[in-house]
């Protein structure tokens, strides 16, 4: 296991503290935790980004004008032949 030191802003240096201490864990491993849950997830999204995280911006930019879009079935008629 290899060693880093890092500077933390003194507010989250004493969360840091306080949460371990709460815990009953060192501020070590309780950092080791949070970082291998947060770049675990990162990993993921890096890999294969989902089609809402590439359009995020898009998504509801556009106002159809038509209040009844997902409830009335005539703006079903003829979709899918």
């Amino acid at each position: 296991m290899k060693t880093m030191t890092v500077k933390l802003p003194d507010e989250l240096a004493v969360r840091l503290e306080k949460r371990a201490k709460r815990l009953g864990v060192s501020k070590s491993a309780l950092l080791r935790e949070s970082l291998e849950r947060d770049l675990g997830r990162d990993a993921v999204v890096e890999e294969e980004p989902s089609a809402y995280d590439l359009m995020k911006d898009g998504c509801g930019c556009v106002d159809s004008g038509v209040t009844d879009l997902a409830t009335n079935p005539k703006h079903m008629e003829g979709f899918g032949r």
